[in-house]
């Protein structure tokens, strides 16, 4: 008899559950739960969103330059701090010395020829005030007047010959001057090679490479379609996946004028166009050369009506949102614009305020009940 009492209990548990679970299907099936946030207003921005690379602004490269002569020293190494002006290479140019050296002699010649050319001239207007107590001024000038002009005749060729003997002492000195290389930036030496480079290398490899970590800048690329819409002076927002919570507010620098092609397969290239882009605050900029960076170039800002992402729906070629009207969710078709990560603009079909779903569950239909979460 106890048997069938339990029996009878469970049967009738099994059916209530049944039914229980049947009447909340039919409920669940014509109400949902669901999250909503308010169309809102905000500024809008489109973007073109391209890699970069982080490069320094001021970057002074220095190669072997067989024109000035022999290789004698480099005189910094790698990691050394150097300012404007410090000298980092010398040559040594034995051909410049003898050059040097018979400059010299020719200019002592020539200040001594002139020397004995002024003293000539000297007795000659001697002789010629003693030939004049004897046969008057005018017969004496006339009997001397042909060697005082070649004397005069001769220390000016020899005048023209020094102020040339000193041009070419100038000349000299610049020369020997330059065979001792400055920097032309304040920086950080950053790569230095051997002295010895092989000849048929010294073009292709670098004797110095001094670079400012004080000035940063992303150089990337664009294609052709992109260089229409950007020019210097536009926002730019950078980021690097190094460090996914940092950004940095920038400008376009410059757009280069001429492209830079580059491969893409074997029998295409595609046109790319250089852009360099310098940071409002460089200070702020705590990261070394080489860094991949991205770059979010702002071509447009507008303010218009927007809701999340997550809100909007796709039906075929149609947008639609749903709207809490009510108590009840309200579909609604929309026109859309441009949109960010986060937010997408609706131009059509949509009024400030309105409370629409986010994330919709699979199962809502029009004009059905919702909870608002």
């Amino acid at each position: 008899m106890k048997k069938k009492v339990w029996i009878i209990i469970a049967v009738s548990i099994i059916i209530v559950l049944i039914v229980g679970a049947n009447i909340y299907r039919t409920y669940a099936d014509r109400t949902a739960t669901v999250g909503t946030e308010t169309a809102k207003v905000k500024e809008m921005k489109s973007t073109i969103m391209t890699p970069g690379t982080l490069a320094m602004a001021d970057e002074s490269t220095l190669y072997q330059d067989a024109s000035k002569g022999v290789l004698k020293e480099i005189l910094v190494k790698e990691g050394d701090t150097v300012k404007k002006g410090d000298p980092v290479v010398r040559y040594e140019n034995k051909d410049l010395d003898m050059e040097k050296e018979q400059n010299e002699i020719n200019i002592e010649s020539l200040y001594l020829r002139i020397n004995s050319l002024d003293k000539q001239e000297k007795r000659l207007k001697e002789k010629q005030s003693d030939l004049a107590d004897d046969v008057g001024d005018e017969e004496a000038e006339e009997t001397m007047e042909a060697e005082i002009d070649q004397v005069k005749m001769d220390k000016r060729m020899a005048n023209l010959d020094l102020r040339q003997a000193l041009l070419q002492r100038d000349r000299l000195k610049q020369k020997i001057s330059e065979l001792e290389v400055t920097s032309d930036i304040s920086g950080i030496v950053l790569e230095v090679n051997d002295a010895s480079i092989p000849e048929s290398t010294q073009m292709e490899k670098p004797l110095l490479r001094i670079g400012s970590m004080k000035n940063l800048i992303v150089e990337g690329t664009l294609s052709e379609y992109d260089t229409l819409n950007i020019e210097a002076g536009q926002r730019v927002t950078i980021t690097t996946d190094v460090l996914p919570n940092e950004e940095w507010e920038a400008e376009i620098m410059e757009v280069g004028y001429l492209p830079q092609a580059s491969s893409t397969e074997a029998n295409t290239s595609a046109v790319q166009y250089p852009v360099s882009v310098k940071f409002n605050d460089p200070e702020d900029v705590d990261l070394k050369p080489g860094f991949q960076m991205i770059l979010e170039i702002e071509t447009d800002s507008h303010e218009a009506l927007t809701v999340p992402l997550e809100a909007v729906q796709q039906d075929g070629d149609e947008s639609f949102v749903f709207v809490v009207e009510d108590g009840k969710a309200v579909k609604r078709q929309i026109e859309t614009g441009t949109s960010t990560t986060k937010r997408i603009e609706v131009t059509k079909g949509l009024s400030e305020k309105a409370q629409v779903v986010v994330e919709a569950p699979d199962h809502l239909k029009d004009k059905m009940e919702v909870t608002v979460e």
